[in-house]
């Protein structure tokens, strides 16, 4: 009986081992975060989305805050429709600026978000449930 447990746990630390064979995790790949706006990247993507269905056709407003230290939608300056995937594209953005979009799904159903070059820099916006 002592041999067989003996071959047992022989085996079992020789399938850790395998496992484990001593190589470091590989590094996360990505983009590092700049702490700065990149002045090349003037265009913003937003994504209209009803229970995670991205709905095309949906017009989305484009406006810069009414008071910076509150964020909430100004007056609309650009509407752009959703394309037939969801997405609306808004271009010549100001990395020095903070930006509003509302999507207007109903006159019921509206979403919004306002937000800094950190954000509509980074990728995607998606307004929705």
């Amino acid at each position: 009986m002592p041999k067989r447990l003996l071959l047992i746990l022989t085996v079992a630390a020789l399938a850790i081992a395998a496992c484990n064979n001593g190589s470091p995790s590989p590094t996360p790949s990505g983009t590092p975060y700049s702490p700065h706006p990149d002045p090349s990247v003037t265009k913003a993507a937003i994504l209209v989305t009803i229970l995670g269905t991205p709905q095309p056709h949906v017009p989305v407003e484009e406006s810069t805050p009414q008071n910076t230290s509150s964020p909430r939608p100004g007056t609309p300056f650009d509407t752009e429709k959703t394309n037939k995937v969801g997405v609306a594209h808004f271009f010549g953005l100001k990395p020095s600026k903070t930006y509003c979009w509302v999507a207007i799904v109903s006159k019921s159903l509206q979403f919004s978000e306002c937000a800094g070059w950190a954000v509509w820099q980074s990728g995607q916006i998606i307004l929705g449930t």
